[in-house]
């Protein structure tokens, strides 16, 4: 018996240590492997520097800054963006502007160039300049607040709200961090209700010196956002590692084995994409699950119902025709398709009484939608067809409402 007691404590002592050794491994090059050492990140000074620079803002937490460019890497090499005077994706027009749009990475267009953005082709068809105020991985709250902020000419009939179906995650977080691990320096304004009413909790970082100070801010970010426990806590590698590897044994299991496989086929020389973007993929596939399972929380829909209805005042306020457009990402797309059942269309139904409401989803399965889509690792942005179809969709509401 003794002997047992001693074989079953090495075997435990081999494993934690191999777990240890693991997750303490790869967690340098993958982001979604996180421990104790995560509650407190130390920024890195260049690269918050760089972020200072380029994409800071005291009140949104980020935005695309006015006269500026950027490049990223595309499906068929880079792709140039241009951000003009008023802080919008450039559209060489000389068109009058009616219609002003906001949102996240699928309202900026993501992965293609200026001149294949839906706004872009929308503005073709409508022969009236569509601005582009998107900015990647925003959630309506932030696009809200944004809309709110930009002075827009007299000319604006028609604001378009652009998100992805995940903005129900977004809208419930305060710090990135404890949504998608390793987002640092993503902090956020969010929206909460107190006593039946929406109270806006500001970006905790008002300034530089506010990154160097997170420590004193922690308990308060924590309390204050919805992923720190629900998430964060749930996923986090801590001792006794073992213990943590079996609290979430299957998604652990599936993600070492990603892991691992690339380490073992790089060693012998086989390359490979597909092998190489599987756990990332696996996690984002999961995030759009989280989001699916959110759209059943009664909290969750209210919070979204609040926000969606000050859109509704805030616009009509302004003498703006508001329209809540939806697109689905393509693991959306792929879960629906395979469950055949929508997890958000009750809810964008009912929101159909207060405002007019978008819904590309069943358009979108009714199509060829995989060819739509760019099958990045972020869940799949819009292809130059994709941003099209959009297009002729929204051209339609905009016939139909006789609103040019």
């Amino acid at each position: 018996m003794f002997f047992l007691l001693i074989l079953i404590f090495c075997l435990f002592a081999i494993l934690e240590l191999f777990i240890y050794l693991f997750v303490n491994y790869f967690k340098k090059e993958f982001q979604w492997l996180i421990t104790r050492d995560d509650e407190s990140p130390k920024f890195n000074e260049l690269a918050l520097d760089n972020f200072i620079s380029s994409s800071y803002d005291p009140i949104l937490g980020w935005v695309r800054k006015p006269n500026s460019m950027g490049v990223e890497k595309g499906e068929k090499g880079e792709i140039k963006y241009f951000i003009d005077s008023n802080g919008s994706r450039r559209i060489e027009d000389n068109e009058e502007s009616i219609i002003a749009s906001f949102g996240d990475s699928y309202t900026f267009c993501r992965q293609v160039e200026d001149f294949e953005t839906w706004q872009y082709f929308l503005s073709k068809k409508i022969h009236k300049k569509v601005l582009n105020f998107g900015v990647g991985n925003y959630g309506i709250d932030q696009a809200l607040i944004r809309y709110n902020q930009v002075k827009l000419d007299n000319s604006i009939k028609i604001v378009i709200m652009g998100v992805v179906p995940e903005t129900i995650c977004r809208i419930h977080s305060y710090w990135k961090h404890y949504l998608e691990f390793g987002n640092t320096f993503a902090f956020k304004p969010r929206y909460k209700i107190e006593n039946g009413k929406l109270r806006l909790l500001n970006n905790p970082m008002s300034n530089k010196n506010d990154f160097s100070s997170l420590k004193e801010k922690l308990h308060m970010i924590q309390d204050s956002d919805d992923f720190y426990n629900t998430k964060f806590k749930k996923y986090q590698f801590r001792f006794p590692y073992l213990l943590s590897f079996i609290r979430n044994f299957n998604r652990n299991l599936i993600l070492f084995f990603y892991l691992f496989r690339v380490k073992i086929y790089k060693f012998f020389n086989i390359f490979s994409e597909q092998f190489d973007s599987k756990a990332f993929g696996f996690v984002m596939k999961q995030n759009i699950f989280d989001s699916h399972q959110m759209y059943q929380q009664k909290d969750k829909l209210e919070l979204f119902k609040s926000i969606l209805l000050k859109f509704n005042a805030d616009s009509k306020n302004n003498n703006h025709k508001p329209c809540l457009l939806i697109i689905p990402q393509l693991n959306d797309l792929r879960i629906i398709s395979e469950s055949r059942a929508s997890p958000y269309k009750s809810f964008f139904n009912e929101m159909q009484n207060y405002l007019d409401v978008i819904d590309l989803t069943e358009d979108m399965l009714n199509e060829d939608y995989q060819s739509m889509y760019i099958d990045d690792v972020y869940g799949g942005h819009l292809s130059k067809k994709g941003n099209i179809f959009v297009s002729r969709q929204l051209s339609k509401y905009i016939l139909d409402k006789g609103l040019y």
